[in-house]
């Protein structure tokens, strides 16, 4: 395979076959990077145009080569020679696709943290055109953030990305799209959990793509999620309120400060929500283990709670994180099946902080 031309020039009017065709092509725009100067079909996105082979592109996709075999008349458009086929795509997301078709070995290694948009956009592209093994490499960077397990959520999230996908918080919307364009269900529960946590007004409006158009959740899944987000505030304070339940058996402790620790803690979730969770009270996965540990360190300095009270706190706090993790697609109600491979409520342990619980 040749190397594409590095020439970038806007093209003459002698590269376009007859004269009716020049001032269409004068107002198209040579892609630097993808214009193999041997290729033998061009394909044009929003006035860009791209030189590539037509084999390589019918080996990988069955949609090119269905659209390839259309029967063309006799006048049809053509730019420096080749047969011009005209796409819909963004041409910075075609680019991405074209450069894993042509060039895979060279850009996007597996070891290499990509953008959110950019592997959307090659999971987009490659389902559209039914390259399916883009899609399934791509899918799987984004199941490494979007998971099933909640040690895995809970790092991604307070890294905003794994070791092959960053991603915002925004991005959930897209996510949520794709799993609904792509079947891969596995994702569904943690993207519209995130999006449960989105402002109010960039969950109705979207949010912007490269191409200008905004992504937003259809009236479907955007009712489920603001359906959700109370029963999720509710979720957030019976479940730490239980938690932090000074009658209960395990938490009896001899030492008063530690029962007063525990009530001022319960009293600022029923004022105004958990410190933890600040200004997003929906979110019931934040932990609030390190307030625990705070206060347990603080002990030692004369006040608040002794190290079996701190122990046993935590130990049903992250109980507590576990058990709504596993039911949060009945949380959420997001209309499909739960994922095969979403954790399943255990057996309860014999410890002995269960009583807690």
């Amino acid at each position: 395979m040749s190397e594409p031309s590095t020439a970038g020039s806007e093209p003459s009017s002698a590269a376009v076959d007859g004269p009716a065709q020049t001032q269409e092509a004068a107002a198209l725009v040579r892609d630097e990077e993808i214009w193999f100067s041997d290729g033998n079909v061009v394909l044009e996105a929003q006035g860009r145009v791209f030189r590539v082979y037509q084999g390589l592109l019918s080996r990988d996709s069955e949609v090119f080569r269905d659209l390839f075999t259309i029967p063309q008349p006799s006048s049809e458009e053509t730019y420096d020679g080749c047969a011009v086929v005209h796409l819909m795509d963004h041409p910075e997301e075609l680019r991405h696709l074209l450069r894993v078709i042509f060039d895979g070995k060279r850009y996007y290694h597996s070891n290499h943290q990509l953008d959110f948009s950019i592997v959307a956009a090659l999971v987009r592209l490659s389902n559209k055109y039914q390259v399916d093994y883009v899609r399934d490499i791509y899918l799987s960077r984004m199941t490494s953030c979007f998971c099933t397990d909640l040690k895995t959520w809970d790092a991604v999230r307070s890294k905003h990305g794994s070791s092959v996908m960053n991603f915002s918080d925004k991005d959930a919307i897209a996510a949520v799209n794709i799993v609904r364009l792509t079947g891969a269900s596995s994702m569904l529960p943690s993207a519209m959990y995130l999006c449960c946590q989105l402002d109010t007004e960039l969950l109705l409006q979207g949010s912007p793509r490269l191409d200008g158009t905004l992504e937003c959740l259809s009236l479907q899944d955007l009712a489920a999620c603001i359906n959700a987000r109370s029963s999720l505030v509710r979720v957030a304070i019976s479940s730490s309120l239980d938690v932090l339940d000074p009658s209960k058996p395990s938490l009896q402790c001899d030492n008063m400060r530690c029962r007063r620790t525990v009530e001022s803690m319960r009293r600022r979730i029923l004022d105004g929500g958990s410190p933890a969770r600040g200004l997003a009270p929906s979110d019931v996965l934040i932990s609030e283990v390190p307030n625990i540990r705070n206060a347990q360190r603080l002990h030692f300095t004369g006040s608040d709670l002794c190290q079996n009270c701190g122990d046993v706190l935590c130990s049903a706090e992250q109980c507590r994180r576990n058990q709504f993790w596993e039911g949060l697609p009945k949380h959420l109600s997001v209309g499909i099946a739960i994922p095969a491979d979403w954790p399943h409520a255990q057996n309860p342990p014999s410890s002995s902080y269960v009583s807690s619980i």
